[in-house]
């Protein structure tokens, strides 16, 4: 049976206005200077007519290149370009001489942008319809990726230029306000206090990695920064590597000092039911979103990440961890720096500090000195170059029992903006709670090495040798 409806649909021709789009040109031919009036509002792309974006294209050229251009000029651009018969000179004195001013040329840009908008809206519907055809079709990922073309088509409105005195009076207002509430912090506070002086916080804008090998404690860390901020923040957290009940274990332990292993295998005394509900009816009260799905693509973190922000703004983005990404291993250099980059970007998009958890190499467990530096990071160049501070955990006790630093958790200040590179912030280990907590007082000192009693009758050539055994400086 002929279906009309469907042969109309194959039929329609793009949305495309080729009388707002030879205005333009047009325009642009009889008054050159209106190219002030629409400079940067319009791509070629946006044309509809092949021959069109031809010329937007000579006549942005011309401009970059500050040389006067008229259907004239344009003329011999094209048969420079060996392009004559796709633009004849006929058709370009046409346009100049049959549009009468300038005058609304911006109004006319305007349509042209919303035609291209709605040509790429009909393109991505196009291609969303194609992939749910594909027999190989995944929903989730379906949805994700349909999401992501879509955010692409909204506009932005936190790019652009702004006049340096328009953003000073709130630069003024947050420096009085700091003074006055006595405060170094600028960005969203950690739970410690020797970290939020050298780093004044978690800057809005910013991509942190924190990153270490198994078992340093950046799970721990990630989730007390979480929890700590969502008193008053709304955080956003992806736990790619653990659940939901775990998050809520782990954290009840921090909040209530509450042994870990109790809430494991809860038994024996009740002591701790008390500290445990009240906990429990503190973390209800956090501004917490949890996002348990493990092996996420970095578009579906996007797209997610995007759908909550629209709805309540994002004030902490933590990703648990960045190496937990569903990649192609093939790709994999290409693919984390692709990941870093969309984390990156949430945090300008979002004007917020995206801290995102990784791995460091195994060759560095397999090394006289086990603490980290920037080639250790997976992957490192990649990461190193996206992101905006980078901090390394370490334990010196797990790797040496007898270490004086045993308790005792290093951050690392490896990168970041206005904060001392190479500097270390030393806390507490209170892993049987899960938490990362303040230490007072100073580093315990290392012990003097023994020295070997002189033979009898002999000197002794190990007399003043021997290195101190401070930190950081095993072989």
């Amino acid at each position: 049976m002929f279906d009309a409806d469907a042969t109309v649909a194959q039929m329609r021709v793009p949305p495309q206005s080729v009388a707002a789009e030879q205005a333009v040109i047009g325009g642009l031919l009889l008054y050159p200077e209106a190219w002030r009036k629409i400079e940067g509002s319009l791509e070629p792309a946006d044309f509809y007519r092949r021959d069109h974006q031809l010329i937007f294209t000579a006549i942005r050229d011309m401009v970059e290149r500050d040389r006067p251009f008229d259907a004239v000029t344009l003329g011999e651009w094209f048969q420079a370009q060996g392009m004559g018969e796709q633009v004849p000179d006929h058709y370009l004195t046409t346009l100049a001489s049959t549009t009468p001013s300038a005058a609304n040329i911006a109004g006319y840009a305007k349509v042209v942008s919303d035609k291209a908008l709605a040509r790429r809206m009909v393109s991505i519907g196009t291609e969303i319809a194609d992939a749910a055809y594909d027999p190989r079709f995944e929903p989730e990922e379906g949805i994700a990726a349909a999401q992501v073309l879509m955010q692409g088509l909204a506009p932005s409105h936190t790019g652009g230029l702004v006049a340096v005195t328009d953003t000073l009076p709130a630069w003024f207002d947050d420096l009085r306000y700091r003074f006055e509430l006595g405060t170094s912090i600028t960005g969203v506070p950690t739970p410690w206090k020797d970290l939020n002086d050298a780093t004044h916080g978690l800057q809005p804008g910013e991509l942190i990695i924190l990153a270490g090998r198994p078992s340093m404690g950046k799970s721990i860390a990630g989730l007390n920064i979480a929890d700590f901020a969502a008193v008053d923040r709304h955080v956003a957290l992806f736990s790619l590597e653990m659940s939901k009940n775990q998050l809520n274990r782990r954290g009840i332990s921090a909040a209530a000092k509450v042994p870990h292993e109790w809430l494991l295998a809860p038994g024996g005394s009740d002591e701790y039911w008390a500290k445990v509900t009240a906990a429990v009816r503190d973390r209800r009260a956090l501004n917490l979103s949890v996002d348990d799905t493990p092996a996420l693509r970095i578009s579906q973190l996007m797209a997610r990440a995007r759908a909550l922000h629209a709805r309540r703004p994002i004030e902490l983005l933590v990703v648990d961890h960045i190496h937990d990404f569903k990649i192609d291993a093939k790709l994999a250099r290409f693919e984390y720096g692709e990941i870093a980059q969309g984390l990156k970007t949430l945090a300008k998009e979002f004007n917020c500090p995206v801290l995102a958890l990784g791995q460091l190499n195994r060759a560095l467990s397999n090394r006289q000195d086990k603490r980290p530096n920037m080639s250790d990071l997976r992957e490192s160049g990649e990461i190193e170059q996206k992101a905006d501070m980078i901090i390394f955990i370490h334990r010196d006790d797990y790797y040496d029992k007898t270490t004086h630093m045993r308790g005792i958790v290093e951050l690392i200040l490896a990168k970041g903006r206005d904060v001392e590179a190479g500097k270390s912030i030393f806390l507490r280990n209170d892993y049987a709670h899960m938490a990362l907590r303040d230490r007072e007082g100073d580093l315990p000192e290392a012990p003097e090495p023994d020295r070997p009693a002189p033979r009898a009758g002999g000197k002794n050539k190990f007399f003043g040798g021997g290195r101190r055994g401070g930190f950081g400086d095993q072989d």
